[in-house]
């Protein structure tokens, strides 16, 4: 039997498209979505464990953090893959393992000598042909594939869409990587872009894609809180409840997911987790050991997309934060993309 996806695929290379992208990892997703989630929100925050980001003991004042995962769903035991942060990003939008040479030394995007780039599949592969759209928001970012910043706060290691060769090399999809706070950079700079592009259908997409500068994000010390913790905890009180307000989160199916992309050691890498929004159980917690794999392999379960590496195929969902739907209901993709 002809899976949905290489139907596709044989269709388009019948009418001659000049870009096909050809699968040939596991597809055992395939099949319909079977988690209620229409939109989805990923926010990537920097170098805390679980214990510095939730809970009593955090070094600094982490009491939304805390709320946000009470009220929602948090994984308790949600782990990173690597060190330092490029691996983890890679992971989150390709479902590959990189925590090898030279990603692992956080390396600058389409060296051709150090051989710093991805050739093979990406997450956005997946969305594209499954009838989806998608955005990537970067704060104090000048937007497209130029590797421009409007202020130091921006690192390319923390962009894993300016890796991925059918991006970088394409102007289409390089237009979909936008500076997320235009006119504004530094602490507390929130994401207007995207704020804007929830109030409608019409503007957002399916999947949306936002990295925090290195303020908002808890990388960097930054005046006037000097504590990282706090930074993270005072930029996502002020952005969070915007996002869970808006029109998309308040008339779809949509969901938020909010990790970090490592621990702040070695030697213990689990990392806060939490899901949020309609699609999601709220109040809901759970100990199953999941990890980035396991994010990425969620959203190709919800939207029947294929897995890309062995190490997506093999990671377990993490479907039991939302509620099941039938595979009929939300099946047959989203909304298109424009070009």
């Amino acid at each position: 039997m002809v899976s949905p996806f290489a139907l596709v695929f044989m269709i388009l290379l019948a009418g001659g498209a000049s870009s096909v992208i050809a699968f040939n990892q596991p597809t055992s997703n395939l099949g319909g979505a079977t988690t209620p989630i229409s939109d989805l929100v990923v926010i990537v925050m920097e170098n805390k464990g679980l214990n510095d980001t939730y809970g009593s003991h955090c070094p600094g004042n982490c009491t939304y953090i805390t709320k946000l995962a009470n009220e929602h769903g948090l994984a308790e035991n949600y782990s990173s893959v690597g060190h330092p942060s490029l691996p983890n990003y890679l992971t989150l939008t390709s479902g590959g393992n990189y925590d090898r040479p030279p990603f692992d030394t956080d390396c600058y995007p389409e060296n051709q000598t150090t051989g710093c780039y991805v050739s093979t599949h990406d997450i956005v592969d997946s969305i594209e042909i499954s009838g989806r759209t998608w955005r990537a928001y970067m704060e104090d970012y000048a937007g497209g594939c130029k590797l421009s910043h409007t202020s130091n706060y921006y690192v390319n290691n923390h962009n894993p869409f300016v890796y991925y060769t059918d991006i970088y090399r394409n102007a289409t999809r390089c237009g979909r990587i936008v500076d997320a706070n235009p006119g504004e950079n530094g602490f507390l700079a929130l994401p207007t872009q995207l704020l804007a592009d929830l109030n409608s259908t019409a503007t957002a997409s399916n999947y949306m894609w936002l990295t925090p500068n290195l303020c908002d994000d808890g990388h960097t010390l930054c005046p006037p809180l000097n504590n990282t913790v706090s930074q993270a905890n005072l930029y996502l009180s002020l952005l969070v409840p915007k996002i869970l307000s808006s029109p998309i989160f308040m008339t779809q199916n949509a969901g938020l997911f909010i990790t970090w992309d490592e621990s702040s050691t070695k030697s213990k890498n689990i990392v806060t987790a939490i899901w949020a929004g309609p699609a999601a159980k709220p109040s809901y917690k759970s100990t199953t050991p999941y990890d980035h794999y396991s994010a990425i392999k969620t959203v190709e379960v919800a939207w029947g997309l294929p897995s890309l590496y062995s190490t997506d195929q093999a990671a377990a969902s993490m479907s039991e934060f939302f509620n099941p739907i039938q595979s009929t209901t939300l099946g047959g993709g989203g909304r298109r993309l424009v070009v």
